[in-house]
């Protein structure tokens, strides 16, 4: 790890935090040795007559009874009564009660409750990793039970809810303790609940009981935004779409709440102005992180909507950008986007039965929501639709000519015929998640065939602590003799990539990108309609090396090479390994292909064969 003090590690702490950004992260070191931050809430919520009917979050029941799979909708909520919930949407666990809150799903490692929120050390490797002990605190499982309820009105699912929240709060006293401990945990949390109790038939009792816990819930965020806000990510969108949302169920109820919301508005379209760039590209430069951004601008416009506003204009053009760079990249027939970048697991709007890898709700939720309409060949959710209450402003043709799409951000996507390609080459004004310049995604019909390895965790004992992070584990050209990237602490790179499309050409029979980063490593993609040819070289006659991780279920005999080898996945080096979901690695092939003389070295990509 090299030296925090050095001038260019100072450089990229000053770059990735920005010099207000810097401020309140010394604010917030200095409030939490002091000891200063709110160990309870300060203000009792006011009882509510008006109950479910002023809330923004009413969902029409009969319309999602007609939008959903009734069986899957059923199904789903009888394995939450029965006491699991789908952790990161891909495996069933048991979900959590009584002092299990604090238990470590896992490793079995307990987080003592009666903490100060801002005293946890939220990164023991003994404990095991924190996102597995938060998970069923987000309450995703809400939307299931809301979900079966919608269709059936069956009173167990109803009673499922009041009861697991029951014992959550009595487990977790509001300020103490791991659940507290995250702005942004407390806001997605706040979210469910706000859905549960707009829509649930809840007891005078009850639904006072969920608006405590939402009263708590903005005074915790409002107290500690700023540490938020210092991230630069999506920590600072999440909690102010809370307050946003908070501050609106609770006005006339708490009397900060009007200031909540008003304070939120403004977070919301200046963060949105500043996080996603003119070409749609989200500043944590993943998919799954612009998903999670997406969802709280999606939240954030139902409360707008509901007071006769919206989103402004510039934060609407923003996220018609998103929408435009999620549709050049998105494959039809699956929904499935590359599984590029860092990701936290995020499903935090789940108002769809659609799988993890689906953006297929993400663009239809965004074209409801900023007026656009969607290409024919992808289906809208209409599930999503009936939970928004919302419509698609109709259907364009999808354009099936040869082209190449550059965004200004330093990414390109290119289809031709069966063929789609996303290569990322970029310089960065939000500090990288990966590194990995020169990454290539390949897709052939709705089959990948080269991806991104993904994440797996964040946290947790080595050696799979944010493992896949390194420049040698994704599918850019690496210098043997020469060390990619400077680590420092956490999520933070000492040293920043660089690199620039330099040239896009296309015809009808192919389509060709070139880009180079600051080492003097160059990629040319060239891609025709039924495969893909990349020539990796160094400018400078260095020895260059390329790990193409091939998709688990791609077969080895679509690619060929002028050198190299194939080897296995391995624990060791952390390669060939692939991430779908949070928690999950999959053992697939890489293919090693290296030159001492700078290359050139060529692989390719054939169609024939490859099921669409």
């Amino acid at each position: 790890m090299a030296s925090l003090l050095s001038p260019s590690a100072l450089g990229a702490i000053l770059r990735s935090y920005g010099a207000v950004g810097l401020s309140r992260r010394a604010l917030h070191e200095f409030r939490r040795t002091l000891g200063s931050y709110r160990r309870a809430p300060k203000h009792p919520v006011r009882p509510d007559e008006a109950g479910r009917d002023r809330s923004a979050f009413r969902v029409d029941a009969a319309a999602v009874r007609v939008a959903t799979d009734l069986d899957a909708a059923v199904a789903r909520a009888e394995r939450v009564v029965a006491g699991e919930y789908q952790a990161f949407r891909h495996g069933w666990l048991h979900l959590p009660e009584g002092d299990q809150w604090h238990r470590h799903p896992h490793t079995g490692a307990v987080r003592i409750p009666d903490r100060d929120w801002w005293r946890r050390n939220l990164l023991d490797p003994a404990f095991g990793d924190i996102k597995d002990l938060w998970e069923p605190a987000r309450f995703g499982w809400v939307y299931d039970l809301l979900r079966g309820y919608a269709v059936t009105g069956d009173p167990r699912f109803r009673s499922a809810f009041v009861g697991r929240v029951t014992d959550w709060w009595a487990s977790n006293p509001p300020f103490s303790g791991p659940h507290w401990a995250c702005g942004q945990e407390t806001a997605i949390r706040a979210i469910a609940l706000l859905y549960a109790e707009a829509n649930f038939d809840l007891e005078q009792g009850e639904r006072q009981l969920v608006l405590r816990i939402l009263g708590a819930s903005g005074e915790r965020i409002r107290d500690a935004i700023g540490y938020a806000l210092s991230q630069r990510n999506n920590h600072g969108l999440s909690e102010s779409a809370g307050l946003v949302a908070i501050g609106d169920r609770l006005s006339g109820l708490h009397p900060a709440a009007d200031r909540w919301y008003s304070t939120g508005r403004r977070l919301v379209t200046r963060l949105v102005r500043e996080q996603f760039a003119e070409d749609g590209w989200y500043c944590q430069h993943s998919f799954v992180y612009l998903r999670l951004a997406v969802d709280q601008c999606v939240i954030a416009s139902r409360v707008f909507r509901s007071r006769g506003d919206d989103l402004d204009e510039t934060v609407s053009a923003r996220l018609r950008s998103a929408q435009d760079l999620l549709m050049a990249v998105l494959d039809p027939e699956t929904g499935v986007v590359p599984n590029y970048g860092p990701s936290d697991g995020a499903f935090v709007h789940p108002i769809t039965l659609g799988a993890y890898r689906d953006f297929r709700p993400t663009v239809t939720a965004l074209a409801a929501v900023v007026e656009a309409p969607l290409p024919e060949e992808v289906a809208p959710d209409r599930e999503v639709l009936a939970w928004l209450g919302r419509t698609v402003p109709g259907t364009v043709k999808l354009d099936r000519r040869p082209r190449i799409i550059v965004g200004s951000s330093g990414w390109a996507s290119a289809r031709l015929g069966n063929v789609a390609v996303f290569l990322r080459a970029g310089r960065y004004r939000f500090r990288p998640g990966h590194f990995d310049p020169l990454q290539l995604d390949v897709r052939i019909g709705s089959s990948e065939v080269l991806t991104d390895p993904g994440t797996y965790r964040y946290g947790g004992a080595p050696p799979w602590r944010n493992r896949l992070v390194g420049s040698e584990l994704h599918n850019g050209p690496t210098l043997l003799d020469k060390p990619s990237v400077a680590k420092g602490p956490r999520f933070l790179w000492l040293q920043w990539p660089a690199a620039d499309i330099v040239s896009v050409s296309e015809n009808e029979t192919t389509c060709s990108i070139v880009a180079v980063t600051e080492d003097g490593l160059e990629r040319e993609v060239r891609v025709s309609h039924e495969s893909v040819e990349v020539r990796d070289r160094s400018r400078h006659g260095a020895g260059i090396r390329v790990n193409w991780l091939l998709h688990p279920e791609a077969d080895a005999r679509w690619i060929s090479a002028s050198d190299g080898r194939w080897t296995i996945a391995d624990d060791a080096s952390g390669s060939g390994w692939f991430s779908p979901a949070y928690g999950v690695r999959v053992p697939s092939r890489y293919f090693v292909s290296e030159r001492r003389d700078g290359g050139p070295l060529v692989l390719r990509v054939h169609g024939e064969g490859v099921s669409e």
